[in-house]
């Protein structure tokens, strides 16, 4: 059976997947993590071993990952597959920074703090500049260095802000059934697939929320929870 994710096989693209961590225990508990260092739990390491032998015949030549621990756990499953020489982590791909309301229940932060809760701490704009910052270096390094399957490990509510940006802001594609309502906090260990032209920089988000190897299709029920 053909995967709904597969490498890139063309010198002059840049293929971008793009995987959420594994299940936590605070994510099961609905509290908010942002920048809280939380691991991922017995349920998430099975997940992240899923998408490690999901992913196993893409070679990638560069890997990038939050420095929070359920990513870097999440990627250890992953890079068992790959013979990637520099493993990147940077504090640039971690969740936004929640402020008073991290370690709160998404219910005691209303309680607390207003229905208008998920604006305190870091601003989106803030988000989205450092994130930017790693996006558009993996993007210099694989034309450079000629590589063709890049893998990003990072969190749900960076994946969900930053791919709407470049949907809303940079004029990426969305590849053919795909809608911008789909756009939304992907499921633990999903996978994202953007293709980018190295010529012009071009992108077309191909895939959005892949969780074929975990035996269906998963979806987030709770859109406030991160």
């Amino acid at each position: 059976m053909t995967k709904e994710v597969t490498a890139n096989a063309d010198a002059g693209t840049i293929r971008i997947f793009v995987v959420r961590h594994g299940r936590t225990d605070f994510n099961a508990q609905k509290i908010m993590q942002g920048h809280l260092d939380i691991d991922i739990n017995d349920e998430g390491k099975v997940q992240a071993q899923k998408v490690g032998h999901y992913l196993k015949d893409i070679h990638f030549d560069n890997y990038i990952t939050s420095d929070l621990i359920r990513c870097v756990n999440t990627s250890a499953p992953i890079l068992e597959h790959q013979q990637v020489k520099d493993v990147i982590t940077t504090s640039n791909l971690r969740e936004r920074n929640m402020g008073p309301v991290q370690g709160m229940r998404i219910q005691d932060a209303i309680d607390q703090y207003g229905p208008d809760f998920r604006n305190l701490g870091e601003k989106e704009h803030e988000l989205l500049a450092r994130v930017e910052s790693v996006w558009n270096q993996i993007f210099k390094k694989a034309v450079t260095e000629n590589h063709m399957n890049v893998c990003v490990c990072t969190h749900g509510g960076v994946i969900t802000g930053f791919i709407n940006h470049l949907y809303d802001s940079r004029d990426y594609q969305l590849a053919e059934g795909l809608l911008k309502t789909d756009l939304k906090v992907p499921f633990n260990t999903s996978v994202a697939v953007i293709d980018l032209d190295k010529k012009t920089g071009a992108g077309t988000i191909q895939k959005f929320g892949v969780t074929e190897h975990l035996g269906g299709h998963f979806e987030v029920k709770n859109q406030l929870l991160r």
